[in-house]
């Protein structure tokens, strides 16, 4: 790694991916390291009320997000139950945000090594 912090895609690894200069691209983190991929750009302007509110709403990953965004579906008009793709009970299967932090944090652990395991 350079500074500051740069890194080099390896050529074999840019043309398999398609990367050229200035490509964009999403960088994140989960419990096993560091997820580098070819970020996808969708133009909002073309969607309708209702997928506006679909991708609100299919992207909470907890009850209490979904709780945070209905608001906003509710302000543009559109009511849960009348979104196509997204199943009454959507809510309902969500993780509650404890539980989601639980489900994170486990794979931390369980792979840490024993003196470091809580």
């Amino acid at each position: 790694m350079g500074k500051p912090g740069t890194f080099v895609v390896p050529a074999k690894l840019r043309k398999q991916f398609g990367l050229k200069d200035g490509c964009l691209l999403v960088i994140g983190a989960n419990p096993w390291g560091i997820r580098l991929r070819p970020a996808s750009v969708y133009e909002p302007e073309g969607w309708s009320t209702e997928q506006t509110a679909y991708y609100i709403l299919v992207n909470c990953m907890t009850k209490e997000g979904w709780d945070w965004m209905i608001p906003d579906v509710v302000k543009l008009g559109v009511g849960p139950e009348k979104i196509g793709g997204i199943e009454l009970n959507y809510r309902g299967i969500l993780l509650a945000d404890e539980e989601w932090d639980e489900q994170i944090e486990k794979p931390k652990r369980d792979h840490a090594p024993a003196k470091l395991r809580a």
